[in-house]
């Protein structure tokens, strides 16, 4: 009968570890422990092979092992641990950047909804309602200091229904190779979408006849440009906009900036603002000139030395009062009035008889 136990080898030689037991030479492995080594090397696989990374040469061999059954060994492909942090996606810098843009647009969008900005659903076509709704979005657009790129997309979250279908069609027709859309081209294409053809043919009528009149050089451009921001085309491009600018300017100011030629619509309003001072104060010294001309020709006529002459007397008396009676006749000196005078007859003053 064979000894229990294991045989005995002969001295020197080394003895091999069956494949069925522990890692301690003694039983069998934990079958959880396989299994989750197993786990381990089937994701380590699943990575490398989204990164795109080819599997060394050298494999590792695992032995799949069943409980008390010794298994043969499998190659598995190592995989580099740089190459599961490139296919992780968290040292790409462009993934980083895109990032950080998506939470500051966030973080804009969710201050700017603090302040319940007013919905605009296109609705009711109203040249008042359209301009309400675009003074409100630029007033606050300055209230939390809002970059030009973020103007258009904060606006475009508060249209609604038939705004909301126009601001869509107006992004499908854009062609992508052009820049983002900022607000004055947004603002300008929403007026001219949201006015009728009869109010628009009223306003270019309008704008052709507009004059400065008796208004200063800011009432007129701000009814002017207010034309051109409901109905932009009425000037084809900013030049245009310059000309019809000078063209409806006051006759003194329209020659000082006319001769000049100033190609943008700035330079033109800035000096029609300098020509309407300058032009203001020559007329105050015209006026200061025609007041001391007329002050001199007064002075003058008043006598020398600047003083007016005493009032001659009147070449016939005055009449006199109705209770006022002389003490003595004019005529002969008696104490009697002029009419009750014998001399006015004739007679004698002595004798009171007619005849000399």
């Amino acid at each position: 009968m064979p000894p229990r136990g294991r045989p005995k080898l002969p001295r020197g030689q080394p003895r091999t570890r069956s494949m069925a037991e522990g890692p301690s030479g003694v039983g069998p492995a934990p079958r959880e422990q396989i299994q989750r080594l197993q786990e381990a090397l089937e994701r380590q696989q699943t990575t490398a092979a989204q990164a795109g990374v080819e599997p060394p040469a050298p494999p590792v061999v695992v032995p799949t092992v069943a409980e008390g059954v010794a298994a043969t060994a499998t190659p598995v492909a190592a995989v580099p641990v740089t190459a599961i942090a490139a296919g992780s996606g968290t040292s790409n810098p462009d993934s980083a950047a895109i990032e950080a843009k998506r939470e500051r647009a966030l973080e804009a969008l969710v201050l700017f909804k603090k302040f319940n900005p007013p919905i605009f659903d296109g609705e009711k076509i109203d040249a008042a309602v359209v301009e309400a709704w675009v003074d409100s979005m630029e007033t606050l657009f300055e209230d939390i200091y809002s970059l030009e790129k973020d103007k258009v997309p904060l606006a475009t979250h508060c249209l609604e229904k038939a705004a909301k279908v126009w601001w869509k069609r107006v992004k499908w027709d854009r062609s992508s190779d052009l820049a983002p859309i900022l607000w004055e081209e947004f603002r300008r294409a929403l007026f001219a979408n949201y006015f009728p053809d009869t109010e628009k043919r009223k306003l270019q009528e309008k704008f052709r006849k507009l004059k400065q009149g008796d208004q200063s050089v800011g009432e007129y451009e701000r009814e002017f440009s207010h034309i051109i921001d409901y109905v932009p085309d009425v000037v084809r491009d900013d030049r245009d906009r310059a000309n019809w600018f000078v063209h409806g300017l006051r006759p003194g100011i329209h020659r000082a900036v006319q001769i000049l030629k100033l190609p943008t619509f700035a330079e033109a309003f800035d000096r029609a603002l300098w020509a309407e001072q300058g032009y203001a104060h020559e007329h105050k010294e015209r006026e200061a000139a025609a007041e001391a001309k007329d002050k001199s020709k007064k002075w003058a006529a008043g006598g020398t030395g600047g003083r007016p002459s005493a009032k001659k007397p009147h070449r016939y008396p005055r009449p006199q009062s109705k209770g006022w009676r002389p003490s003595r006749c004019v005529i002969c000196g008696g104490n009697h009035q002029p009419p009750a005078c014998p001399q006015r007859e004739g007679k004698c003053f002595k004798c009171g008889q007619g005849g000399t």
